[in-house]
């Protein structure tokens, strides 16, 4: 039963214990009935040798007036009807009925019953000394009517074992409902969503993990406001004097520029423009996981895009490489904060620049499906490191002065406001380069 579904145990189990329990009472019942049913019919032939008890005075005085008489009696032929003879001292028969046989019952000469082949004989003493009364059931109409009571009580047993295991089967899943919503609510919960899971009335055996749930909930609440409490203070704190050492290190760089040293204090600047940056995107970081995204203004997310892409045509490296193509119509209505959609279109954007091939263009396509594609050429990413650039301080490739956070924020933004950001290399289309698609819900 390994790897079973609970659901399917339960099941499995109470079908398993309700089919045993079933057989057991099946077995009981058909050997009740066939106790009952041997009685009964002892009881019947009983109660006809009785009957005969009179008239065997008149079958030894007038034999031949009562084997006429018999044959009114008993005017039948059947095979499974009850059979008598009137036996007399010697053996010979003074009285039968049409469907006996023409010899005596080969039976002992005293009171009981016997079977026989083809019969169960009930022999009882004649009201005439030495004359006894033979009654014999054919074992066809015993077998018949066993069969006839096991099935009518057995029967209606089989039609209970199905439909039994539909019973389970129904007030399994409908117990297990209160389950299904608690992994429903579990499963809405990530580093974004950290709300405690509401009373939902559970059962008495799932109140307790509803419980430890929401304490661990608020734990990592804790833990996680703390841990972005502490980038955001420390990338904030670092803004003030990396700006200040920029600015001295670019005067000083400025009064070298032509020594033997200017180089190494222009590498110094870069440096220290590196660090600036991702200060910067710590605190966008931070940002993004506190979950400001979640405010849902009504943007046109084409004006952001529009207002990004000439800041970027304007850098030296990047220039006509930068080229839209709208398939949209004049609008890309989408529910946002304004600066949160401004910084993730931007990594997303930077991360091209930075990574993608200087010599190739950058593509982005906005798309009639409410997506936006960005595509840059390079060489083809492997899959198994396309999966981890979601993934804080995760680069592609160790060229570039990023600090691998753009992707991770695009990323936080997008489950935020209910979209999705896919990555795929090779770009669609393409023997190489890369591509990163943002999936926007429709506004409501």
């Amino acid at each position: 039963m390994a790897g079973k579904s609970l659901v399917s145990r339960l099941i499995w189990m109470l079908a398993s214990s309700m089919a045993g329990l079933w057989l057991l009472g099946s077995v009981a019942a058909g050997m009740l009935t066939v106790f009952e049913v041997h009685e009964r019919l002892d009881d019947a032939i009983e109660e006809v040798a009785q009957r005969l008890l009179p008239a065997t005075y008149d079958a030894v005085q007038q034999p031949q007036a009562m084997q006429q008489m018999a044959k009114r009696l008993v005017a039948t032929m059947d095979a499974r009807a009850l059979a008598y003879q009137i036996v007399g001292p010697a053996g010979e028969i003074v009285m039968r009925s049409e469907n006996a046989p023409e010899t005596p019952f080969p039976v002992p000469r005293q009171a009981g019953f016997h079977d026989v082949p083809q019969y169960r004989v009930y022999s009882q003493p004649a009201a005439v000394d030495d004359y006894f009364i033979e009654v014999g059931e054919p074992a066809m109409h015993r077998s018949e009517s066993l069969r006839r009571a096991v099935a009518l009580t057995v029967g209606p047993l089989l039609l209970f074992l199905p439909l039994s295991w539909f019973l389970i089967r129904w007030a399994v899943l409908r117990s297990m409902r209160s389950l299904d919503r608690l992994r429903s609510e579990i499963g809405r919960r990530d580093g974004s969503n950290l709300s405690q899971i509401p009373d939902m009335g559970l059962p008495t055996e799932l109140a307790p993990i509803e419980g430890a749930v929401n304490r661990l909930l608020e734990r990592l609440e804790r833990a996680l406001a703390t841990e972005r409490q502490f980038a955001a203070n420390s990338a904030h704190e670092l803004r003030t004097p990396i700006a200040a050492v920029l600015a001295q290190m670019q005067l000083l760089s400025a009064q070298l520029a032509g020594t033997p040293h200017g180089g190494r204090a222009a590498r110094i600047v870069n440096q220290i423009k590196g660090l600036s940056s991702l200060a910067e995107k710590l605190l966008q970081l931070s940002r993004a996981g506190a979950g400001v995204a979640t405010l849902r203004e009504r943007i046109d997310i084409l004006t952001v895009l529009q207002v990004l892409v000439d800041e970027f045509r304007r850098r030296e490296d990047v220039g006509d490489r930068l080229v839209v193509t709208a398939e949209c119509p004049d609008e890309f209505i989408v529910q946002g904060e304004l600066d949160v959609l401004g910084i993730t279109l931007r990594n997303l954007i930077e991360n091209a620049v930075r990574y993608g091939a200087p010599d190739e263009p950058i593509e982005i396509v906005i798309g009639r499906d409410r997506q936006i594609r960005l595509l840059n050429g390079g060489a083809a990413i492997p899959s198994e490191t396309l999966e981890t650039l979601k993934k804080p301080f995760v680069r592609g490739c160790a060229v570039g002065a990023g600090g691998g956070l753009g992707l991770a924020i695009v990323d936080s933004v997008m489950k935020q406001i209910g979209g999705s950001l896919t990555l795929m290399s090779p770009a669609i289309g393409r023997r190489g380069g890369f591509e990163a698609r943002l999936t926007f819900p429709k506004p409501t």
